[in-house]
């Protein structure tokens, strides 16, 4: 790969993960709680899957903390500190999410899913429960 190649799949790996930033801010009640459901990952199990990469702690970490960081504000402001569990639950399927948008298909695809499946998951339900039901 040319070194202006990997700089531009860089760029948009770096774009996808500011966009998971605006995002999260804007997480509602309901949204927090699916995302607490869908934990699969906490930062122990990141460490642990990335472990087989060749990322180092240095190159993640930070925008684990910063997406992670960012829920757990998104919780205070809606009421939710008498729930710490349920806080960093959605916290770390953010957290995940926002590593997965940031690696892209820089770590195998095995990575990549379990790095994004809670989130996933958490969307699917969203668009089934924001559709009009027919009837």
């Amino acid at each position: 790969m040319s070194e202006s190649l990997a700089a531009s799949v860089r760029g948009l790996r770096f774009e996808a993960f500011d966009d998971h930033m605006e995002r999260l801010p804007g997480l509602g009640i309901r949204e927090v709680i699916e995302l607490s459901k869908a934990r699969r990952m906490g930062l122990t199990e990141v460490f642990d899957l990335l472990s087989d990469t060749d990322f180092l702690v240095g190159d993640w970490h930070a925008s684990w903390k910063l997406a992670h960081d960012t829920v757990q504000e998104v919780c205070f402001r809606h009421g939710l500190e008498g729930l710490p569990d349920v806080c960093a639950a959605a916290a770390d399927v953010a957290a995940c999410q926002g590593l997965a948008r940031l690696f892209g298909s820089d770590v195998p695809i095995g990575t990549h899913l379990k790095l994004s499946e809670p989130w996933r998951f958490v969307m699917e339900r969203h668009c089934m429960v924001s559709e009009p039901v027919e009837g």
